[in-house]
């Protein structure tokens, strides 16, 4: 059965990216490894994409540099994108709980609700307030102003990017102090 990735009409480029791809898959795995840690699910999903990516775009590969330096500067894009994506997904679950508490009407609460909320919201602030600085103005102004990371970018003259990547920072930091804080492990530690 033929592989649906490959152009049969091109078995000279097939060949070459076969034989490229048996030479750097190894390297480039680790490559990936070493920069997204022990998650391999993770590993697999980007090491998979930056295969597809390079396959589709090996006709724009101008041999300024070696394949593999090029395979590793798609591979450092798709991990850019992996957490791009994560920071959205993980935004739908923290965003919301945050949201939820700021806003809670305490006036229908018992009094054990209220206590517990209190408990809390102070377990919250006490983990907020243990941050650096640049990182619990992040989340405030991401959070609590509800500024786009173009604007906070705009505000601290970083890029979009750099802001996306020092707000998913940030979050992991308050995961992991909340984590401590309660007892448990984090999911993705």
């Amino acid at each position: 059965m033929q592989n649906p990735w490959f152009d049969s009409s091109d078995s000279l480029t097939t060949s070459w990216f076969n034989t490229q791809y048996k030479k750097f898959s190894s390297p480039l795995f680790k490559f990936i490894a070493k920069r997204l840690g022990r998650d391999q699910t993770a590993v697999e999903e980007v090491f998979e994409d930056t295969i597809v990516a390079g396959w589709k775009g090996y006709k724009t590969f101008k041999h300024k540099s070696s394949f593999f330096t090029w395979l590793c500067r798609i591979a450092l894009n798709k991990i850019a994108d992996y957490y791009h994506d994560q920071i959205h997904e993980n935004s739908r679950i923290i965003v919301p709980l945050i949201d939820s508490l700021t806003y809670i009407d305490t006036k229908n609460l018992s009094p054990e609700e209220n206590l517990a909320l209190k408990e809390l919201r102070d377990t919250v602030n006490n983990c907020l307030n243990i941050l650096p600085y640049e990182k619990r103005r992040l989340l405030w102004f991401r959070y609590w102003k509800d500024y786009s990371y173009e604007q906070i970018g705009h505000l601290l003259g970083i890029s979009v990017r750099a802001v996306e990547g020092k707000i998913y920072r940030a979050k992991h930091e308050f995961a992991r102090l909340w984590s401590t804080s309660h007892n448990f492990e984090p999911e993705n530690p």
